[in-house]
């Protein structure tokens, strides 16, 4: 009896241990876009969106405007209407969630968002 409700315990655990894991493979998985269904989906919308869709970004970076660079451009970086607001411009990189052929994806998606709003899309395989 005693060795009976052991191997009952035991397959319960495993049972339950599998089901663990297996939610936890699904949650991973990320969905594969289209390059047009990205681009619709994404282009000029807001952070949190993509944060719903996508959730946090395999990586991110945030733009640095180099010393000088009026002088390199040959214009004034400083908008004129607001000469003390600065953008927030960060880029966030996503790996093999945009489809450009069948079972072929690209390696990585950057999305850059100027003040939390998708201002350009990029699609690599470098």
């Amino acid at each position: 009896m005693k060795y009976k409700l052991k191997s009952i315990f035991t397959l319960i655990m495993l049972l339950a241990l599998s089901l663990n894991i297996n939610a936890d493979q699904h949650e991973k998985q990320k969905r594969i876009f289209t390059e047009d269904e990205f681009i619709s989906l994404f282009s000029g919308k807001p952070k949190s969106r993509v944060l719903k869709y996508l959730g946090k970004p395999d990586s991110k970076e945030i733009a640095i405007k180099p010393k000088g660079a009026s002088s390199v451009i040959g214009r004034p970086t400083v908008d004129k209407r607001n000469p003390n607001k600065k953008s927030k411009i960060e880029m966030w990189y996503f790996k093999n969630i945009v489809e450009y052929s069948p079972k072929k994806t690209y390696l990585k998606v950057e999305l850059t968002l100027i003040n939390d709003r998708v201002e350009n899309i990029g699609f690599f395989n470098q």
